[in-house]
């Protein structure tokens, strides 16, 4: 295992396919619903904390970024958001790579607001739908990889934004108009 600060806010941590064996976990089952995933993420920031010397800061909203290794292993990025959408109840957001984003209103003018601002940005993400779903405006966008957070921060402003669950998706293809 390898650990990196990229700074105060920062932890790049480099696990190889040996350390993904003692943490008995594959990439393709993190997903932080688990709890086997959990308590990997906890034992990291336990050792990131040791190895740096540091204590890291769980009280905001901390991203963590997950990516296929290439020798069967996985790089993590955790990063401490300090976004104005301090309303979201999850303390912990992790992503594999670029995970779809909703974003949902029923303000119109926020939903025109937000075309607009997508068509000013589209560097920050690779395809878009829109849905309405009973009262609510929806688009689900993919991020461009390494760009959820900046599109996260600026869609927030405008309505709720979340990570994209296949739930989700799947009940706005089932449920809404596109």
């Amino acid at each position: 295992m390898k650990i990196e600060s990229d700074g105060e806010e920062k932890i790049a941590v480099t696990l190889t396919e040996g350390d993904m064996q003692d943490f008995d976990i594959t990439y393709d089952e993190m997903d932080y619903a688990n709890i086997e995933t959990r308590r990997v993420i906890w034992t990291i920031l336990d050792e990131a904390k040791r190895i740096l010397g540091k204590p890291i800061n769980i009280d905001n909203r901390l991203l963590i970024q997950v990516s296929p290794g290439e020798d069967g292993g996985c790089i993590m990025h955790f990063s401490q958001l300090n976004d104005p959408c301090a309303h979201h109840k999850k303390r912990l957001i992790m992503k594999k790579d670029a995970e779809p984003v909703i974003f949902t209103t029923s303000d119109y003018d926020a939903y025109i607001d937000v075309i607009t601002l997508l068509k000013e940005t589209t560097d920050i993400y690779t395809s878009a739908e829109f849905f309405t779903s009973c009262k609510n405006l929806c688009i689900v966008l993919h991020p461009t990889p390494t760009l959820t957070e900046k599109l996260i921060t600026q869609l927030c402003e405008f309505g709720d934004v979340s990570l994209a669950n296949k739930k989700d998706i799947a009940q706005l293809y089932e449920m809404g108009l596109s």
